[in-house]
């Protein structure tokens, strides 16, 4: 009769014991870190832009993404460093980028660089990418005039006569031409360093 009690003593410790040990939390293993990143890409200009990434390792990753106006979307590529095509506000670009940690891309209306955002941790500003300025062209030949500018990037605008555009251009040297005034073919050069008026006219 002992001994049985002694039994059930035991056999009920051993319960005890192996439910204290259940009860214990458990020691969570290292985290490893994952092979994708996040990308953000917020657009704030008034018209979709488009990102290409290359993969730089040998393999043949790439990924594509669209971020339409005034939205945001989030890519997850896998680590590393990538070759981009960028295409927004009529232009498109060429780069590197290290999508080895996680990075935001600000981009903000043509022409314009900054914003609200663009300046925190892990965050590139768009607008420093492209180099965009803002340039007022006035037409005052007295016609309709068809301008085009040859320089970083080839434009061609249409300004009815009397108008005025404003478009968002590269910064650098262009030279213009049109012929405008009585079919005579009309030139010159204009330099693009920050927000610019042109004004064409006849002589």
């Amino acid at each position: 009769m002992i001994k049985q009690s002694k039994m059930k003593l035991i056999v009920l410790a051993t319960l005890v014991v192996a439910l204290l040990a259940a009860a214990l939390p458990v020691a969570a293993a290292p985290a490893e870190q994952s092979d994708l990143v996040r990308f953000k890409v917020e657009n704030r200009a008034d018209r979709a832009i488009t990102i290409r990434l290359y993969a730089t390792d040998g393999t043949s990753r790439a990924y594509y993404m669209r971020v339409d106006k005034e939205s945001t979307k989030i890519m997850t590529p896998q680590r590393g460093i990538y070759d981009y095509r960028l295409t927004a506000c009529g232009i498109m670009v060429r780069g590197t980028v290290d999508l080895n940690g996680p990075l935001t891309w600000v981009m903000p209306k043509c022409g314009e660089k900054g914003g609200s955002g663009a300046g925190a941790a892990n965050t590139e500003d768009v607008g420093k990418i492209l180099k965009l300025t803002k340039v007022h062209l006035v037409n005052r030949t007295g016609e309709r005039l068809r301008v085009w500018l040859e320089g970083p990037n080839d434009y061609v605008f249409t300004i009815p006569a009397g108008g005025k555009k404003t478009v968002s251009i590269r910064a650098g040297q262009y030279e213009w031409g049109h012929f405008a005034c009585d079919g005579a073919r009309t030139e010159g050069f204009l330099e693009v360093a920050g927000e610019t008026t042109k004004v064409f006219e006849c002589n």
